[in-house]
């Protein structure tokens, strides 16, 4: 295909100088441009390296140049200075030198300096992949995957851990803007918990406390915890821990709620 492709490039650039020289066949400057649109000079030295052609370049890009600037002086000048330009430059000697070159090579052309198992490209030759190599990196990338995956997993797990709920129904008083509310948590993580206010305000139309508001959760003979309020209905709202509780302290928090369940209602005064 690269053959064929520069094959059909000496082709269109050698009817375009016989325009410049006859003034017959009008449209081979549309022709050639079209060509250079469709095969732009760095995809094509790019493909001669890749294909062995790379002693050949230097010569195919010095033309390509050559011929462009030749169409910009026909598109400007005309076709008559475009003529004296290509017989200064010696634009047919060039493009006759290439075509004996590449003429020549046969169709199934492999360079002598490339083995079996190497490429060239723009960074040089590369070094043929032995079998031991090519199952050591198929080794080594399944490790990785399995250790990544493994990670993943044990991330995911913490953050269940972290967000586990559970439920309870803990007495708490509410710090808030110099305002104390008497509430009760109903269900509690390390990293969060739902609060029910046992105290509305006077006014309803005014909602007890506002989105992204520091509050002060204290439970009585346990601990207190600063935290931000993140949503809220008409009834409960969320909270989220400043800082992640710690397991003593979930232990603790639980361990209270137990207990006050537990402890017997105080029996009936006599009339």
């Amino acid at each position: 295909m690269l053959q064929s492709d520069l094959a059909l490039m000496r082709h269109e650039m050698r009817e375009f100088l016989d325009y410049l020289r006859t003034g017959q066949q009008n449209g081979q400057a549309r022709k050639l441009r079209h060509w250079m649109a469709d095969h732009p000079a760095v995809p094509l030295r790019m493909r001669m390296r890749r294909s062995g052609m790379g002693a050949y370049e230097p010569l195919a890009m010095r033309l390509i140049t050559q011929q462009k600037g030749l169409l910009e002086v026909y598109r400007i000048h005309g076709r008559e200075r475009a003529e004296v330009s290509a017989r200064r430059l010696g634009a047919r000697a060039l493009l006759e030198d290439l075509s004996r070159q590449i003429v020549s090579l046969p169709c199934d052309f492999v360079p002598k300096d490339m083995q079996t198992g190497q490429a060239q490209a723009s960074l040089g030759p590369l070094l043929p992949y032995r079998r031991k190599t090519a199952i050591a990196s198929s080794l080594l990338a399944l490790l990785l995957c399995g250790a990544g995956l493994f990670l993943a997993e044990r991330v995911t797990r913490k953050r269940l851990r972290l967000r586990r709920r559970y439920h309870c129904s803990l007495p708490c008083t509410l710090h808030c803007r110099q305002r104390r509310f008497p509430a009760k948590i109903v269900d509690i993580s390390r990293v969060g918990a739902k609060i029910r206010v046992l105290e509305q305000p006077q006014e309803p139309r005014e909602p007890p406390f506002n989105i992204k508001e520091g509050v002060i959760a204290s439970v009585p003979g346990v601990a207190s915890f600063d935290a931000q309020i993140l949503w809220q209905n008409a009834d409960y709202f969320g909270i989220k821990f400043n800082a992640k509780l710690l397991r003593a302290d979930l232990k603790a928090l639980l361990n209270s709620n137990q207990q006050d369940q537990e402890q017997p209602e105080p029996a009936a005064k006599e009339a």
